[in-house]
């Protein structure tokens, strides 16, 4: 076991020592390698946070998979907009949705409001929303709070709102719980507690008030802007779809008077067969596969050169005794010492270029997606593959090393 050990320490103390007198011809060696990691940590991880940006682009319009909107449309102008229907059609979904113990469901009518800021009357997009929406469609807060079940009590209606609506109001601050006055019959005084993450390009002030509360009471979706009642679902994708429409028919036929409910997947995984990603996910693939195809065969040219030089050295070391095992393993991990330090080396290159704001904020176009600046995948991804193209483009030289003889060294 010593014997093992000792052969193995030495081999590795070998091949560094080698590395180290050769440190010339291994930095030259490397340097395609370097930028052959680096330009694949830089693709996997561009790949990593384009993925995430498009997941929470899809998840924050169409929420996760699997999400449904529930819809009704009635017999005559093909929408529920007579108030007392569209209200009886919101009670008989929430009761449906208790029934059948699903936990996320939400309101979610598109509206509009009339806001006076300091500037003057503007009218402001909204959505009228429950509670759980925010965990339906990822809605992170850059400050303040979410809407909670008592702010359906409150006397001065809760709303939350983007950074263009706190602009508008004069750069309020949502610590100080700035309020602003909805005009209307009876107009209502707002108080904002919260603004929700948005990105750099949302430029218009868009806000969220809370269905079934004193905010949403002086101005009923589908009667003054025209757009219908909507209600969303959040089920397991297995047996989700007959979930969604069996709360639906329920709703239906409870409501009746010739009323149609429709169930539509929204989330982004329903639109595309299969996986929605893949298409980004093969390219970004054969980007990576070309990138380590380039590295490893410049890495290969110049060890197969080395090798050829190095012949009278290797033809003594097989004089005084070098094993041809040992001889094979030096040269083979000769390679595989320097790709990893190289691997390294070009990790560190990826993770500052993507690393820089300027860049991230480019590929991520402002939205903020969480997570590490640097993906681990793209990290492990780059140092294993250096690892494993050292191991390939070394295995011919070391071949080659062991074909080697004695009189070698005499004839060069």
């Amino acid at each position: 076991m010593n014997r093992v050990l000792t052969t193995v320490v030495g081999t590795f103390v070998e091949s560094w020592q080698e590395l180290r007198v050769h440190r010339g011809r291994v930095v030259l060696s490397l340097i395609g390698v370097t930028i052959a990691v680096a330009s694949l940590a830089v693709v996997v991880g561009f790949g990593s946070l384009a993925e995430r940006v498009t997941a929470a682009f899809s998840e924050q319009y169409g929420g996760r998979a699997a999400t449904y909107s529930l819809t009704g449309t009635g017999p005559g102008d093909g929408s529920a907009s007579d108030t007392a229907t569209s209200d009886a059609l919101d009670r008989e979904l929430r009761a449906a949705v208790a029934r059948y113990d699903v936990r996320y469901a939400t309101e979610a009518t598109y509206t509009s409001r009339r806001v006076q800021f300091p500037d003057g009357v503007a009218e402001v997009q909204g959505q009228t929303v429950d509670p759980p929406y925010a965990e339906m469609h990822r809605l992170r807060m850059a400050s303040g709070e979410w809407f909670t079940e008592s702010d359906r009590e409150r006397l001065a209606p809760a709303i939350v709102v983007n950074q263009a609506f706190l602009d508008q109001l004069g750069g309020a601050d949502v610590v100080t719980h700035p309020t602003v006055r909805l005009p209307g019959t009876p107009g209502v005084t707002a108080v904002v507690v919260g603004e929700y993450a948005s990105s750099e390009y949302d430029t218009e002030p868009m806000f969220y008030q809370l269905a079934n509360s004193v905010a949403t009471s002086s101005v009923a979706p589908g009667t003054a802007d025209g757009n219908p009642r909507s209600f969303e679902v959040w089920v397991p994708e297995s047996g989700g779809k007959a979930l969604a429409k069996r709360i639906a028919s329920d709703a239906e036929r409870a409501v009746g008077d010739g009323m149609s409910v429709d169930a539509t997947r929204m989330d982004a995984a329903g639109s595309v067969d299969g996986d929605p990603l893949g298409a980004m996910r093969y390219v970004i693939a054969g980007v990576a596969v070309l990138v380590l195809v380039l590295g490893g065969l410049g890495l290969l040219n110049v060890s197969l050169v080395s090798v050829r030089q190095r012949i009278r050295e290797i033809g003594i070391r097989r004089g005084v005794g070098a094993s041809a095992g040992r001889i094979f393993v030096a040269v083979l991990l000769e390679n595989v010492l320097g790709t990893l330090v190289a691997g390294g080396v070009g990790v560190m290159i990826g993770a500052a270029v993507l690393g820089n704001d300027t860049v991230r904020g480019l590929i991520t176009s402002g939205v903020e997606v969480g997570g590490a600046p640097f993906p681990l995948e793209a990290a492990l991804v780059g140092v294993g593959s250096a690892v494993f193209v050292g191991a390939l483009a070394g295995f011919l030289p070391a071949i080659v090393a062991v074909r080697v003889k004695v009189i070698d060294a005499i004839r060069y």
